[in-house]
């Protein structure tokens, strides 16, 4: 007899969220197309919105708190950043007297606000911490020192494929931690989607994920705009992801960078981005601008403290 298949916790979930609702988020099978199509969440947050947008603040609030398993747990395969964004999408296609509040409800500032007095305690020290600088007073000098040996190294080995088939991915390695230092760039950009653009002295980046379509000013630690440029299209040029998607280039290079990166000293690819967040912060800080504010405009955020905090 063979053992029942243990549930994941994604089914668990949505077994929670079913029950709490009353509806199945499993979809609805079409014979002809032989396809299924998922329930949307959206649609039922849609018509709660409509019934209660012009009833007061602790009513949009309460629809958070009720819809908190759709953000956490999804009705896509997306990030709660994502599902945040389109959260708020119905919010502003539908407007209302309390609009403002409500998208103030759905933003990922509040998904982590604390719940309880101690919590609260320990997100106030946490962020004195950063708006102190404690957390970014590493000195910029020793990223600008990691970013320069493995320039350096990229520079003056050879990395020859004929004596050995694995070099130009142990060289690709070290383009992805040295371009993640010095651009703050996530994985996928680098990889795929990043654009940078130079007009006289100004750099701009586009191509940025996570729901963020817009264009920042680009700010570069210790490399030229022609060395990122270079080593931007000689990794594309390895890794082949003209023609993949998004999707196709994490399932097939994310876990094996991670790994690779452990083993030159960071804890994963993210880890690059913190360096760089570190440094920048400190770098690229404008004159009256808080360490919060400066974080999140070179990463390309929307978010100031979860930004910060995360990334110092």
């Amino acid at each position: 007899m063979s053992k029942a298949k243990t549930k994941t916790i994604q089914d668990q979930r949505r077994d929670i969220f079913e029950a709490i609702y009353g509806v199945s988020l499993m979809g609805t099978f079409n014979k002809r197309t032989k396809k299924t199509t998922p329930n949307s969440i959206l649609n039922l947050f849609e018509q709660d919105y409509n019934r209660f947008k012009n009833k007061g603040i602790n009513k949009l609030l309460e629809l958070y708190k009720n819809y908190s398993y759709a953000i956490f747990f999804g009705y896509s395969p997306s990030s709660i950043r994502n599902n945040l964004v389109a959260f708020r999408n119905v919010i502003l296609e539908h407007g209302g007297k309390y609009q403002a509040n409500a998208i103030q409800a759905f933003t990922v500032d509040n998904v982590y606000a604390p719940i309880n007095k101690k919590n609260h305690e320990q997100k106030v020290e946490l962020k004195k911490n950063v708006q102190m600088g404690t957390n970014t007073d590493i000195d910029p000098k020793v990223i600008k020192d990691k970013i320069q040996a493995l320039k350096k190294e990229l520079e003056t080995k050879s990395y020859d494929v004929k004596k050995n088939q694995k070099e130009p991915q142990v060289r690709a390695y070290r383009i992805v931690a040295l371009l993640g230092m010095a651009t703050g760039r996530r994985f996928t950009e680098l990889m795929k989607t990043l654009e940078i653009k130079k007009r006289g002295s100004k750099i701009t980046f586009s191509g940025l994920l996570k729901g963020n379509d817009k264009t920042i000013d680009g700010h570069i630690i210790e490399l030229s705009y022609k060395d990122v440029k270079k080593y931007l299209a000689e990794l594309r040029a390895f890794a082949k992801t003209e023609d993949m998607s998004e999707q196709e280039v994490n399932a097939k290079y994310a876990k094996v960078f991670n790994n690779a990166l452990k083993r030159l000293g960071f804890k994963n690819v993210k880890a690059t981005r913190h360096n760089y967040s570190v440094a920048g912060s400190q770098l690229f800080k404008k004159e009256g601008e808080s360490i919060e504010d400066t974080i999140t405009r070179i990463l390309g955020h929307r978010e100031n403290f979860t930004s910060a905090l995360n990334y110092t």
